[in-house]
């Protein structure tokens, strides 16, 4: 099988997967395209060193270090305006009242903003741990720490999401 049928197995595998976790480290559909693509042009470069068993892990790691690149190649956290296209709340047969959608759009804007507002170390130990449900020992072999260190990173995190979020949290509660 020629390299075309190879990359295109691993795309249809694993482009979502890919895509979903740079979205959440990079806060913006447009660069998680861009970056998503890229990642995959690399699987392609590097041929048949790709093993698709491990392609997963591989292809993580790689986008893990592109939002990395990207953050820094744009010097910047994410913006409020960025944060104002996350703002996508999924639509279902009986929908929440008006009022309580918007709430929830805010809550959701607010989370959003405050993990954009982690140190980088924090955001992606915590998006892998929540968000892609990748256990301690996962997380630790794809950003070169003991699991330890991520453990207590995910904590820092969730700490530093408690305090952020606080005020929104204590609004809503009282309305």
């Amino acid at each position: 099988m020629g390299g075309g049928d190879r990359l295109a197995r691993l795309v249809a595998a694993h482009y979502l997967a890919v895509h979903r976790l740079l979205f959440r480290l990079v806060g913006n559909r447009e660069d998680a395209d861009d970056l998503a693509q890229e990642c995959f042009v690399r699987a392609q470069r590097r041929g048949g060193e790709v093993d698709e068993v491990g392609a997963l892990v591989w292809l993580r790691r790689v986008a893990l270090n592109l939002a990395r690149d990207h953050h820094r190649s744009r010097g910047r956290r994410l913006r409020r305006e960025e944060l104002a296209g996350l703002e996508s709340i999924e639509r279902r047969s009986g929908e929440p009242a008006p009022d309580a959608r918007l709430r929830g759009a805010d809550l959701h804007r607010a989370l959003r903003q405050a993990l954009g507002e982690l140190p980088e170390r924090l955001r992606v130990a915590l998006v892998l741990r929540v968000f892609e449900g990748l256990d301690y020992d996962e997380i630790a072999r794809l950003v070169g720490r003991r699991p330890g260190t991520v453990r207590i990173q995910v904590m820092k995190a969730r700490r530093e999401l408690e305090r952020r979020m606080g005020p929104f949290l204590d609004e809503e509660s009282t309305t």
